[in-house]
This record gives C-alpha cells, sequence and structure tokens, in this order.
C-alpha cells in the first residue's frame, strides 16, 4: 500500500512542477518580447541619452568650478610669493651669465650682447 502512495505522489509533485515550470518560462518570455518590441527600445534609449547628456552637463560644470578654483588659487598663490633673489651678475635687463656674454632680449629671445 505504501509504494503506490509515493508513486502516486510524485507523478502529481512532476506534473505539479512541469505546469508551474512552464508557466513561469511563458510568463518570463512574455515580459521579454514586451520590453524588446520598438517602442520601448525607443523610449529606453531616450532616456539613456537623456540621463548621459545631464551628466555630461554636470561633469562639465563640476570641471569648470573646479578650474576656476584651481585658478584662484594658483593667483593667490602667485601673489603672495615672494620675488626671486637680485642675481648680482644681473644687469637689470634679464638674465645674464657671469661672463656677461649673453642676456635676455625685450621680447624674451636670446640674443649676443654688445
Amino acid at each position: 500500500m505504501r509504494r503506490p502512495w509515493w508513486v502516486g505522489a510524485g507523478v502529481l509533485l512532476g506534473v505539479g512542477g512541469t505546469l508551474w515550470a512552464e508557466q513561469r518560462v511563458k510568463k518570463g518570455v512574455a515580459q521579454i518580447t514586451e520590453r524588446l518590441t520598438a517602442e520601448n527600445l525607443a523610449n529606453e534609449a531616450r532616456r539613456s541619452v537623456t540621463r548621459f547628456g545631464a551628466r555630461a552637463r554636470s561633469a562639465v560644470e563640476v570641471g569648470r568650478e573646479e578650474r576656476s578654483r584651481r585658478e584662484r588659487e594658483l593667483w593667490d598663490d602667485l601673489g603672495r610669493r615672494p620675488s626671486p633673489p637680485e642675481v648680482p651678475w644681473s644687469n637689470g635687463q634679464g638674465a645674464a651669465g657671469p661672463d656677461n656674454t649673453r642676456t635676455w632680449g625685450a621680447q624674451g629671445g636670446r640674443r649676443a650682447h654688445q
């Protein structure tokens, strides 16, 4: 009497499990098919581009703010920096070497000293 009961229970569980799995697979396929329609794909692409644009604008804005902050920091540092020490062989017109043969021109180019 026990063996037929277990065979019947196994058959019922097998049939029930198969029907449940079949419904689950059909529901999953239907959801995926619905998500892959042209309209849904277009909507998702539009949302993705909009989000990317918002992130790009935000990144540019943060970059500009950081650049401005760093520029202010550098200008403040430049304003507080002590002037370079006086070089004993300087002629006041630019950097001249110890032999006084070369100097920097007014335009910043190097030329022979006269």
